[in-house]
């Protein structure tokens, strides 16, 4: 085995699992471990570019990248399970919301460390990840792990780590946010009268159309409501009540309580 061409994964939700998959399908590594206890999680995957183990052990310390694919909650008791096996030259990624680079470092005394944010549509290749990492990564490791974030989407490396948690509320947290408002379109239909099946599908592909048509044209989404919102229309109408209603004040707020949220899992991790 290639130490520098190898990674372990540790944890295999829905998350671990999709980053696994893209990072399999693109050839990004030569060897790759998943260990997750939970072997529900790993039984229907067939793929033969990687190695299952359902507990960490000595193996953990043969491969370069060390990735914590865990919810923010269970680092604690990980941490004091890895940290024996690590090696000085290791580097471990997180991709748990709202632990910093500082924290994982007191807990694991490990010094190559790169945080991460990707998001759900990750499962199809149309992830966006924001990233950063300690100083002490050589490019052809940053490259590496670029190369491995933009397997499952796009990604954006940031100066600032504060960053990253304001990023988790809107792109990382962003998908929850939108699916709750696509129910709420759904919901609207029906009690305008249309059946539950055309409502659905209307809401869904209106969705899906619009956001491929702002993808395509690389308009603003401004000019693009302009463009459909004709002077004492449907569409001026219902805006009109958006408006009313003060709906950036209402996406404001619910972003600050993910803003708060993630403040609040860093600091119950030091507890």
């Amino acid at each position: 085995m290639n130490f520098e061409e190898s990674s372990v994964f540790i944890g295999f939700g829905n998350m671990g699992s999709a980053i696994v998959n893209s990072i399999s399908k693109k050839n990004i590594f030569n060897d790759m471990l998943v260990i997750e206890s939970d072997q529900s999680k790993t039984a229907n995957n067939s793929s033969k570019k990687i190695r299952f183990s359902n507990s960490i052990s000595e193996e953990l310390s043969d491969h370069k990248y060390v990735w914590l694919c865990i919810k923010p909650q269970s680092f604690g008791y990980l941490a004091k399970e890895i940290k024996p096996y690590l090696r000085s030259n290791q580097i471990i990624i997180s991709i748990m919301a709202g632990i910093t680079i500082n924290q994982i470092n007191d807990r694991t005394n490990h010094e190559k460390i790169i945080r991460i944010m990707p998001n759900t549509p990750a499962q199809i290749s149309k992830g966006i990840s924001v990233w950063n990492s300690t100083n002490n990564l050589s490019e052809i490791e940053k490259n590496k792990i670029e190369n491995a974030l933009n397997s499952f989407g796009k990604s954006i490396y940031l100066d600032d780590e504060s960053m990253i948690n304001l990023s988790t509320a809107l792109s990382g947290s962003g998908p929850g946010f939108l699916y709750r408002i696509l129910e709420s379109f759904i919901f609207a239909g029906e009690k305008i009268g249309l059946s539950k099946e055309v409502s659905k599908k209307l809401a869904i592909e209106t969705f899906i159309g619009s956001a491929e048509l702002i993808n395509i044209t690389e308009n603003s989404p401004k000019n693009l409501r302009e463009a459909v919102t004709s002077p004492g229309g449907t569409t001026e109408a219902g805006l009109n009540l958006l408006e009313k209603k003060e709906i950036d004040k209402l996406i404001y707020e619910m972003m600050k309580e993910a803003v708060k949220r993630g403040n609040d899992l860093a600091q119950e991790s030091d507890k």
